[in-house]
């Protein structure tokens, strides 16, 4: 197959295999044509021969075009797909973005996640002795446990949650996919405490709207609303003096950045986050100076790892 054609079974890859959104298609076309059109002419070579350096090249171009960081990451961690797709199809027979493959989407801004410490020091400020403090404890727990969304974890009913087996079913996902989600043990422990207190019939909102400590009367089935979500996380950031921005994305972030440093692939942490591909786990990723480190040390010093 001569090399003009390998974008297009790519796309078709994404498509019929894959079955990646339109949007999601539409921006790996473009940027593998980008991609395509930059090698021949100003690295003068095919796609298939590039190396890490090429990328490198990649980075500064795009930054001379006025690209921002944020849209520069996507891009590299689009290339780490197809390169990807390329070396196990049997095109090409190195991968170049092999030795680094969670760096090249590590982005900037420190101030997208929380810490392990901040994270104790979030949920462990809640008076869990009450309903609401108790309910909003459980749902920081949650969010930092599994990285839902917002609209995720306010659409959860209690037939989702099955306390037996400890899996949350997350049935209204973005593009209404589902997956399934295992619980750790402490999250497992504490929706079992939170289901004995607050637990309500199959069919009904985990999360409900507190007055008075109390579930609202007349509303059973009412859930929490994504901008009471939002207010009560950021009112107890404020409240235990996190300096952040904290909202429930930050969460999710925090989740897939931890799950990284704790050396979970980054295709499984795809999976969980529930991304159509690596392109969007991508952003949620920062990798501290460290924890750099040891990947270039695991990946780089051991290529059969």
């Amino acid at each position: 197959m001569k090399q003009t054609q390998w974008i297009e079974t790519y796309i078709d890859y994404l498509k019929q295999i894959c079955g990646f959104a339109q949007r999601t298609i539409k921006f790996h076309q473009r940027i593998c044509r980008l991609w395509d059109d930059f090698m021949l002419n100003q690295r003068h070579r095919p796609l298939a021969n590039a190396v890490a350096d090429d990328f490198l090249c990649w980075i500064l171009f795009r930054q001379q075009q006025g690209i921002g960081n944020g849209t520069i990451r996507k891009e590299l961690c689009a290339f780490r797909t197809l390169y990807k797709y390329l070396f196990d199809y049997g095109m090409i027979t190195k991968n170049p973005v092999a030795s680094l493959p969670e760096l090249i989407c590590r982005p900037a801004p420190e101030q997208q996640y929380l810490s392990v410490d901040e994270c104790f020091k979030f949920i462990n400020a809640f008076d869990t002795g009450t309903d609401d403090g108790f309910r909003n404890y459980t749902i920081s727990v949650i969010l930092w446990c599994t990285g839902l969304r917002s609209a995720e974890l306010c659409a959860l009913r209690w037939v989702d949650i099955d306390l037996d087996q400890g899996t949350l079913l997350v049935r209204k996902g973005k593009g209404g996919k589902q997956r399934l989600l295992f619980l750790n043990d402490r999250l497992w422990e504490d929706m079992r405490g939170y289901h004995e207190k607050m637990g309500g019939a199959a069919h009904e909102p985990v999360f409900c709207p507190l007055t008075n400590n109390q579930h609202t009367a007349g509303s059973p089935t009412r859930a929490l609303s994504q901008s009471a979500l939002v207010d009560m996380i950021r009112h107890h950031a404020n409240f235990v003096g996190i300096g952040k921005k904290v909202s429930p994305r930050m969460f999710r972030h925090t989740f897939a950045t931890q799950m990284l440093e704790a050396g979970v692939p980054i295709d499984d942490i795809k999976e969980m986050l529930g991304h159509d591909d690596e392109t969007e786990t991508c952003i949620y990723i920062h990798v501290t100076v460290e924890a750099a480190k040891q990947l270039l040390e695991n990946h780089i010093g051991n290529p059969d790892r």
